[in-house]
Order: C-alpha cells, then sequence, then structure tokens
C-alpha cells in the first residue's frame, strides 16, 4: 500500500505528517501546543459540566480554580503560537507573543537596583511558598483538608513565580553586561 488516506481540513496538521522532510522545529512545535491547547479546551469543557452536575460549593471553588488556570494558559499558548506562526510565516499575527532581542536597561545603577529588586522578590516567594506549607502541615485536616490543598496550590504558585523570576534576573545580568 503505498497511497495515503485523505486528511479533511479539520485535520490539516496532519498533513505535514505525511510529507517526507520532518516540519522545521518551529513548525513542530505549534503544532504541539495547538494540539495541547486543543486538549486542555476538552478538559475545561469537563470540568464545566463536573461543576454544573453538583451543587457542592468545594467541587465548585476546586473547578472554578482549574477552569480559571486552564484559561490562563490558553491565553498564553494561543499568544505563542501567533508568535512562532510569525516566525515560520514571515507574517505578522496580531496578538502574538513578542519576545524581543534586546532592550535598554539604562544606567548601571538601575540595573543593579533592578538585579536587588528581582533578587528579594525571588527569596519572598521562596518564604511565602515554606510558610504556606508550613501552615498546611500544621493544619492538615482543616476543612476535610481543603485548606491544606488550597495552602499548597498557592506554594506551588509562588515557586513558579520564583521561576519566573530567576528568569527575568538572568535577562536582566545579561543585558547589563
Amino acid at each position: 500500500m503505498t497511497e495515503t488516506a485523505p486528511t479533511s481540513p479539520g485535520h490539516a496538521w496532519l498533513h505535514s505528517l505525511a510529507s517526507r522532510e520532518p516540519p522545521p522545529h518551529s513548525e513542530r512545535l505549534v503544532r504541539a501546543l495547538e494540539a495541547h491547547a486543543a486538549a486542555s479546551a476538552v478538559d475545561v469543557a469537563m470540568c464545566r459540566q463536573l461543576a454544573q452536575r453538583t451543587d457542592d460549593p468545594v467541587v465548585q471553588l476546586l473547578v472554578g480554580i482549574i477552569v480559571g488556570d486552564e484559561q490562563r494558559q490558553d491565553s498564553l499558548l494561543r499568544s505563542m503560537i501567533r508568535g512562532l506562526q510569525e516566525d515560520v510565516e514571515f507574517v505578522a499575527c496580531p496578538g502574538a507573543a513578542s519576545v524581543p532581542n534586546g532592550w535598554r536597561l539604562g544606567t548601571v545603577e538601575a540595573a543593579d537596583e533592578m538585579m536587588a529588586s528581582v533578587r528579594g522578590l525571588i527569596r519572598n516567594e521562596h518564604e511565602g511558598s515554606r510558610h504556606l506549607r508550613h501552615l498546611a502541615r500544621q493544619e492538615p485536616t482543616l476543612y476535610n483538608g481543603l485548606y491544606p490543598l488550597l495552602l499548597e496550590t498557592i506554594a506551588r504558585d509562588s515557586e513558579k513565580h520564583a521561576t519566573i523570576m530567576r528568569y527575568l534576573l538572568h535577562r536582566i545580568e545579561t543585558q547589563a553586561r
């Protein structure tokens, strides 16, 4: 068998899978991010259905947190996809995530102040995360474990913020050189 079945327009991402040459990295990344976003959209719909099936305020609260996070992530993914498409197609896409190659920090003193501020924010995020986990361990059964769960999710967000801040610090340090 040497022929492949035609793909429908709804599965346009399959067309390039049938080609002989592998697509450029950015095209593969675009397809992968689009697939992730589509799968995530299905999960969000399922979460919403779950919340609609119950009048339990805890389920609705937790599902609402998940849906809100997924919506923010979807928005970020869509922006990243548009930015990658600009690189691949050399066409400006509205709402694309812009990643400039360089920017100006101003004076050395301004850069030093920014780096000190970011280091302080990183430290605060780590300390906040540790403190929230400590509080959660002190009251592991509070509201049947709901509060410790919420404190853990906030602590993880703090760790995510610290990771973002480390990237910012590296970016500032690189530009200051």
